[in-house]
């Protein structure tokens, strides 16, 4: 009966925590879900899906609903260092959510940006954390001020600086029990791919690839490419050796790409990211033995390439890698059958 008071007190301040850590979420997702939502209506001039891919967004934003899930917990909480790292995962992770299933973001877009809202999400805990135990509110009233209309403020001051750009290779190769002549009558056109293709963009809903036709062989002619989806790229040949290499410019027609085949922010062609160059290379290791090279030169226009970068590498090493399993799956059946 004596300790009844105490337990009572203890289920109280365990319920206020609760309470306080629940109203620093609801804020911060409301918040998260409005900024997405106003940039999506398209109220000014500047395109949606340049305004989201700032550092405004993209770097900010995470902060932002980080610093509001702490600040609003209370101080026992808060200064548990744990607490502050870990306690924004819930609410960045629930903010992409919100969005994709409100249609603003696509699944591709949100796992890229998974990590960097973890990253982010968790300094904004932490300095949440340290700003929220000084003893002056007005000041930390306006520190909050501040970060809420900060990923606007730079992201429209973004647009005024030019959109850095770089172009980058990917190489990737496979080693092919078959010969030569078997290897090229597969890479220089491609039948309709009917094997499972398994990587991880096609499982996030990426267009799997379906075949490539070739107008005629030698430099000029021009490879088809299709892909699932409506995604297709006119390869012109500019690179022609019977059994040993073929090179082509890549262009892709975004325009006439459907708009539900890829996020905005990952659109071939688009203002972020294209594909410009790609080749295959035969190096006979032995009779019956070719090692195949296939690569790729792609442009990225980021004002983060430094991030992007890691998945757009990723993007076309899983495409290229995909395509050379079914070359090699191809190439040695028919080698088996000869």
């Amino acid at each position: 009966m004596n300790d009844s008071p105490s337990s009572d007190s203890n289920t109280n301040f365990t319920t206020n925590k609760l309470i306080a850590y629940a109203l620093g979420v609801l804020l911060s997702l409301g918040y998260g879900f409005s900024c997405q939502y106003i940039v999506k209506a398209e109220t000014t001039d500047i395109p949606s899906h340049l305004l989201v891919m700032s550092y405004g967004f993209v770097f900010i934003l995470p902060f932002t609903i980080g610093y509001i899930t702490v600040y609003f917990s209370q101080k026992s909480t808060r200064d548990v260092i744990a607490f502050r790292i870990f306690a924004p995962w819930l609410t960045v992770t629930l903010s992409l959510l919100l969005t994709m299933i409100a249609g603003l973001e696509g699944t591709i877009c949100l796992i890229m940006a998974l990590p960097i809202y973890l990253l982010m999400g968790s300094l904004g805990g932490i300095t949440a954390g340290i700003v929220a135990n000084i003893k002056d509110r007005k000041r930390n009233h306006l520190i909050l001020a501040g970060l809420l209309f900060l990923p606007f403020g730079s992201g429209y001051m973004e647009q005024g600086i030019e959109m850095p750009s770089e172009n980058r290779h990917v190489y990737t190769s496979i080693v092919i029990e078959a010969d030569q002549d078997t290897v090229w009558s597969n890479i220089t056109a491609i039948p309709l791919i009917t094997e499972e293709q398994n990587g991880f963009f096609y499982f996030m809903g990426f267009p799997k690839a379906k075949e490539a036709t070739l107008s005629y062989p030698g430099v000029g002619g021009v490879r088809e490419a299709k892909f699932e989806k409506g995604l297709e790229f006119t390869e012109t040949i500019t690179e022609w050796i019977p059994n040993k290499k073929i090179v082509f410019t890549i262009k892709s027609n975004p325009e006439f790409t459907p708009l539900t085949t890829l996020d905005p922010h990952v659109v071939v062609g688009g203002d972020f990211f294209d594909t410009l160059e790609g080749g295959y290379e035969l190096e006979e290791l032995d009779q019956g033995r070719i090692h195949l090279h296939l690569y790729s030169e792609y442009r990225l226009s980021t004002r983060f390439n430094f991030y992007a970068s890691l998945w757009g590498d990723f993007l076309m090493r899983d495409i290229q890698n995909n395509i050379l399993r079914v070359i090699k799956l191809r190439c040695e059946n028919q080698f088996k059958q000869k």
